[in-house]
């Protein structure tokens, strides 16, 4: 019995550290501690989760944000492709009209020029004044600008996923090109009522189907035209034309500049 009472503190205190090592007699405040770690802990795991989440979320759009760019880049320079290609051949009309106004105007300071040679001038010059409507658009440089896709970023919205510095360019240039667009079609409507009002003093123009009978009958009225007048219109169209024709000259070819600046600037981009 003695023995017995003798080797109680003994169990006890192995019994006591087996609680310990399971963890049985752990105080409620220990257990409260490393509960709250656990809690943190898994805290943690879900913000981290989170982020991961946004992150890889953020990569997702800022991918699809860069393929969408990519996509207006291209369609940027589609359009303003079209525009050097109509600047240029608007650029080159001017031109050409300019030089046969030049040449009529050498013909008529020729020193043996008199009345009879200006009148024949005027005769023999219809082919190249007296045009079908659409003929009439192409030579005066009718001021059609491709700015579809801008018109279609700034509406949606679309244009703030352009770096800063490309949108200013884009604004700057539109706003540029649609300017002087204005101008050039003031210009056109100038040249227009100066040419109706030249044509309206002449005869129709004769075609290669004429008849004889008709041939005379053109012929006389051309005998009956108050010459005094369409001398008078026929000069000031050549020099309204030629005036007219300068300005769109300057205007397409800082058009063509600008443009292929724009373009320069985005292929840069485009292929980074």
């Amino acid at each position: 019995m003695i023995k017995l009472f003798r080797n109680l503190p003994r169990r006890q205190a192995g019994i006591r550290q087996n609680l310990l090592n399971e963890g049985k007699t752990s105080k409620p405040a220990s257990r409260t501690g490393r509960y709250f770690k656990y809690a943190i802990g898994e805290i943690v795991l879900v913000v981290i989760g989170i982020l991961i989440a946004l992150q890889i979320n953020n990569w997702n759009i800022e991918k699809k944000d860069n393929e969408t760019v990519a996509i207006y880049k291209k369609e940027l320079l589609n359009d303003l492709v079209l525009d050097v290609g109509h600047f240029e051949q608007h650029l080159q009309f001017a031109k050409e009209e300019n030089k046969a106004i030049d040449s009529l105007r050498t013909i008529l300071n020729h020193p043996n020029a008199n009345t009879d040679t200006l009148n024949k001038v005027i005769k023999n010059s219809l082919t190249f004044f007296k045009r079908d409507a659409w003929m009439m658009i192409a030579t005066t440089e009718y001021p059609l600008i491709s700015d579809n896709t801008f018109t279609s970023l700034q509406s949606s919205g679309q244009i703030t996923i352009l770096d800063n510095t490309l949108q200013e360019e884009l604004v700057s240039f539109y706003g540029y090109t649609r300017k002087y667009t204005y101008m050039v079609q003031e210009i056109i409507n100038s040249k227009n009522e100066i040419y109706f009002d030249y044509i309206n003093a002449i005869p129709a123009q004769q075609t290669e189907g004429m008849n004889i009978v008709n041939s005379s009958i053109y012929q006389h009225v051309w005998k009956n035209v108050d010459w005094n007048n369409v001398q008078i219109k026929f000069i000031k169209l050549l020099n309204t034309y030629y005036e007219l024709n300068l300005k769109t000259q300057f205007f397409n070819s800082m058009r063509l500049y600008k443009s292929n600046i724009l373009i320069e600037s985005l292929k840069a981009e485009y292929m980074n």
